[in-house]
Parts: structure tokens; sequence; C-alpha cells
């Protein structure tokens, strides 16, 4: 396993604590907890309760200050990453030796170079070359995966070859990210 591809195994698992206490908190707040977590399946749950985050922000201040009220505080590098989580369809190219490349699935000309947090998406998926659906945030000066990544489709070589050679027109035009998630304008709904 390649991890370079990753974060810091102690900032990884900072984010994930934090990151999923909020997501439960999320998840009992909206009522899509209707059955033990066990027989719902965790990470079922847990993408319920991203994907409602990201439609809906305002969800956030009433969890934050539920999990204080437990003792829970979330600590504010994870609301600050929280505040720029994009969730959608991403375009996985390929990996390098640092990071994985990601196309935008709403901006054509945007990409992203995104560290994951515990296991590469290479080695979740198989293989680069798909359309995956996943939470993207800024963390810490980069570009991450939140780790609850779900399959659409592989690409065709035809298709690779074309994201392949857009990602240099991408990086020409100053639209490869590594350090920011670019927020989709209000016009465009979330994934």
């Amino acid at each position: 396993m390649t991890t370079a591809r990753l974060i810091d195994e102690t900032r990884a698992r900072h984010f994930i604590e934090h990151y999923q206490s909020l997501l439960e908190q999320v998840a009992l707040d909206t009522g899509l907890v209707h059955a033990p977590v066990a027989k719902q399946g965790l990470v079922h749950l847990l993408q319920a309760a991203r994907d409602a985050l990201a439609d809906k922000p305002a969800l956030i201040p009433p969890a934050l200050a539920a999990l204080q009220a437990q003792g829970r505080a979330v600590p504010q590098d994870i609301v600050d990453a929280v505040a720029t989580l994009r969730v959608g369809r991403w375009v996985y190219l390929r990996d390098t030796t640092g990071y994985s490349v990601l196309f935008d699935g709403e901006y054509e000309d945007v990409a992203y170079a995104v560290k994951c947090l515990t296991t590469p998406l290479k080695e979740m998926l198989g293989d680069s070359g798909a359309v995956i659906t996943c939470g993207l945030l800024a963390y810490e000066g980069r570009v991450i995966s939140d780790g609850l990544v779900g399959f659409v489709a592989w690409l065709g070589p035809g298709l690779r070859r074309d994201f392949n050679a857009a990602l240099g027109k991408v990086r020409a035009g100053g639209h490869f990210h590594s350090d920011r998630v670019v927020p989709l304008p209000a016009s465009l709904p979330a994934d």
C-alpha cells in the first residue's frame, strides 16, 4: 500500500472520529436512524447523513450544539473542513505517487489532487478509471476524500484517454486544486 496518497494516520483518525460523530448526530437529528445501526448498516447511515448535511448545511449548527451539550465538542479543524464539503460524482482518473486525480462531475474543467484517510481509492475499488460518489473536503491544506465511497461506473479506454488529455489543459488553466474544493454555484444542485 502506498501511504503517500494518505494523510497522516493520527490526523486521519482525528478526522474520522469527529466527522463520524457529527454525521451520527445529523442522522439522529434528521430521523435517519429508524432501526439499530447494526441492522441498517453504519456506512449507509453515514452516507445518508453526509448527503443530508451537504444538501442542507443548516443542519451543522444544531448537530454541533447537541454534541457540545453531550461533552463531545467537534474541534474547529473538523468544523472548518465540513464547511467545505461537496458530495457528488467524481471521475477517479488515476493515481500518482502522492495523490489520486479526481475530475469534478459538475465542472468539466476542474480536477483535484485528493488524499485519502486510511485506504487509497485504488485499494478500495480495485482499479482506477471509474466514476465514484464521495465527499470531498478541504482539510489541513489538502483536499481529502471522506472515505464514504460509492461506485457508479467504469470508464472505457476512450474516456480515460480523453480525461488524461484534458488533465493537461486543466492544470495549464489553473483549475487543478490540491488545497481547496470549488463550491457549487447556487444554480447547480448538489448530488
